[in-house]
């Protein structure tokens, strides 16, 4: 968050400071504390209690101040919950996630309302990247492996079946299900936006991401040229940020 992320919503002109934040699922709120010590006024989501709960505690280690409630992203009853409006709202590494998208990113809309900056970061894998099914996260030299994670059903099934059996976490293989079905793509995520009330405000490729950095030791290598080619960026970038704008109302023509 520090490194990357913080200097990219700088650049992009969100002004953190006294900012209100949401981050829907936080996890163990990492990303909220940087913020936090930003200047940002944070809150977050988070589904699982036990992860909401090391989030207090590491708030509470790094004596910051943080809201985590416990709930669901498609909850607008949980939504509600967390007041607003805010300033920015963060989904990263979620949408992917989520069986219904727009209903999320029209939640996140609804938490900007009242916001004259408001403004949503977004953050996901696409589908068609070498990793795009996040099979990383698997035990076996699998994880290693590009692109499997689309094959024709006829491959793919028994592949999955011999991993469900020998790696050892194979809990990763029902998400790859949803990706399959849901195939979360560049394009497919910028008309999700569109139908949400967005406008893109801002993009960032990376052909390395870099939470693959954080994780595996991955040099970050940012997309550049090859992000501004349409079909050619779906299999080459393993991770967009994107930058959200709600789209103003169109009040039509006054009348006297």
């Amino acid at each position: 968050m520090r490194e990357y992320l913080i200097p990219l919503l700088e650049g992009w002109g969100v002004n953190l400071r006294g900012a209100r934040v949401v981050d829907l699922g936080c996890a163990e709120a990492g990303g909220l504390v940087a913020l936090a010590e930003a200047g940002a006024q944070v809150c977050g989501l988070e589904l699982r209690a036990s992860r909401a709960e090391l989030a207090r505690r590491l708030a509470q280690e790094r004596g910051v101040e943080l809201r985590v409630l416990v709930g669901d992203l498609l909850s607008e009853d949980d939504i509600a919950q967390l007041g607003g409006p805010f300033d920015l709202v963060l989904l990263r590494d979620v949408i992917e996630h989520v069986p219904e998208k727009e209903k999320a990113l029209r939640n996140v809309r609804r938490l900007l309302s009242g916001s004259p900056v408001g403004k949503a970061l977004v953050t996901f894998p696409p589908y068609y990247s070498p990793f795009g099914g996040h099979q990383q996260m698997l035990a076996s030299p699998f994880r290693l492996l590009p692109y499997w994670h689309f094959l024709p059903r006829p491959f793919f099934a028994p592949l999955a079946w011999f991993l469900r059996r020998f790696d050892r976490q194979p809990y990763i293989l029902t998400e790859m299900e949803l990706f399959r079905k849901e195939k979360l793509s560049l394009h497919r995520f910028e008309k999700l936006a569109a139908r949400a009330g967005f406008a893109v405000a801002g993009r960032q490729f990376y052909i390395s991401r870099p939470s693959h950095k954080l994780r595996y030791g991955w040099p970050v290598i940012p997309a550049g040229k090859i992000g501004l080619i349409p079909i050619l960026r779906e299999f080459v970038v393993s991770g967009a940020t994107y930058l959200l704008a709600p789209k103003r109302e169109d009040s039509g023509p006054s009348g006297d």
